[in-house]
């Protein structure tokens, strides 16, 4: 195995910035240069990697699905080969993540009973529904939250950068077509406004969080972060806007000491930024947009609100167990999670299901206040903050690979750092 010159992410002084300390030197014999199999990559093409490509797709394939099946082939098969290529004594594995992994045998016993006893027509099909959920939620989840100890900053940072610049080409090959499906509304046929909304708020978290670090990433961020900005507003998705401003305000709010004051500083002096150029007619569309939030005048917000209502009815006629998977009366699911948890799995199935969002919200508490975890940790924190919100009013639990991903990950780092720290001090005594 091939090793690279030492960066300042790999000195004691670049853990505290979210490098490795001297705790964790056993690590540093790890991350090679085939950057394409490495943890970072699996896990960034976790969080972004489909609708990344989704413009290319749409310019060199628009009528058919070949070549989404083979970018979704892709990061299948990279992230396999990632979790393969990793020497098995960086793979890590905690106990934190029981309940998930119980929940997700309940759930998928669920959706077989609904399915194949009960002959339920989940939406869009049964080779969907599953192939999404066994592959893309729980199998990429499994794997990438067992890659934590081999996610360096340096490949994070590459890989972002490079899947980034895709997106925004991507869009730009699109461009005579991007405001042609839906008026003003940014869209192309293989990527809707609110996935687009959402994987240029994910970039941009990313970029937020990188802001300031060293001077190349922040001129990254500068290049960069304007423009994913305009595909944030003009995509038009009130959820992208709504979940990820909330996830950075949280994510500010828990920083400690100077950290909250230098980050407050400098989303103001971006919002001064954004407001000295054409600041003022981007907030104009933001708020005209999120003024549309009317249950009586808006058709989305209506539906969301039956599907709701009937979510919640479902429940109470099956407290304990729950019943089906989908609300009956849309044959849809939700667009709540949680309440598809209740309706779905009942209040005795749903206990996995909170345990594992209370280890979460745990995890990312600790990781963002500590202030020594990589920058994969940090994104997967904030990232999750950001599901966590958006899975209120959309997603649904077979299809939301990127909460699974970002909160197992999330879990991963801060139960497996607790366990780095115990066997460190057990080594001491050990050597005493």
């Amino acid at each position: 195995m091939t090793q690279r010159a030492k960066t300042h992410y790999d000195t004691p002084a670049g853990f505290a910035r979210g490098g490795f300390g001297p705790r964790f030197a056993h690590l540093k014999g790890y991350v090679d240069r085939r950057i394409l199999f490495s943890p970072a990559t699996a896990f960034a093409l976790a969080i972004c990697g489909v609708y990344a490509f989704a413009g290319w797709v749409n310019r060199f394939d628009p009528e058919g699905s070949t070549g989404s099946i083979l970018v979704r082939l892709a990061i299948v098969l990279i992230t396999f080969g990632s979790y393969v290529l990793l020497p098995s004594k960086l793979r890590s594995s905690t106990a934190a993540l029981l309940p998930m992994k119980l929940f997700f045998v309940l759930y998928l016993c669920r959706l077989v009973e609904n399915v194949y006893l009960s002959s339920i027509n989940i939406s869009p099909g049964p080779m969907m529904v599953f192939s999404v959920f066994v592959v893309s939620s729980v199998g990429a989840t499994l794997i990438i939250a067992s890659m934590d100890r081999g996610i360096r900053n340096t490949d994070m940072i590459l890989v972002m950068n490079a899947l980034c610049v895709v997106f925004l080409i991507g869009l730009y090959l699109n461009r005579d077509v991007l405001f042609a499906a839906q008026g003003e509304r940014m869209s192309i046929d293989k990527i809707n406004p609110i996935a687009m909304g959402h994987t240029a708020f994910a970039f941009l978290i990313y970029y937020f969080l990188i802001l300031g670090k060293t001077k190349k990433l922040t001129i990254q961020s500068i290049v960069l972060g304007p423009m994913l900005l305009l595909v944030v507003v003009f995509s038009k998705s009130r959820g992208a806007y709504i979940s990820g401003a909330g996830s950075i305000l949280v994510y500010i709010l828990l920083l400690k000491g100077s950290k909250r004051l230098f980050a407050v500083l400098g989303a103001l002096v971006v919002a001064m930024a954004i407001l000295a150029t054409s600041g003022v007619e981007l907030i104009d569309v933001v708020i005209a947009r999120l003024q549309t939030i009317n249950v009586d005048a808006d058709q989305s917000t209506m539906i969301r609100s039956q599907l709701f209502a009937g979510a919640w009815r479902q429940f109470l006629e099956n407290p304990v167990f729950g019943r089906y998977a989908v609300e009956m009366e849309f044959n849809f699911y939700p667009h709540n999670i949680y309440l598809e948890s209740l309706m779905a799995m009942g209040a005795l199935g749903s206990l996995p299901f909170a345990a594992h969002i209370v280890l979460a919200l745990r995890s990312t508490v600790g990781i963002i206040r500590s202030g020594k975890f990589p920058l994969a940790a940090v994104l997967a924190a904030v990232l999750f903050i950001r599901e966590a919100i958006a899975g209120m009013a959309s997603g649904s639990l077979w299809g939301n690979s990127v909460f699974w991903v970002t909160s197992a990950l999330t879990i991963s780092f801060w139960y497996g750092y607790q366990g780095f720290l115990a066997k460190a001090r057990n080594a001491e005594i050990r050597a005493y």
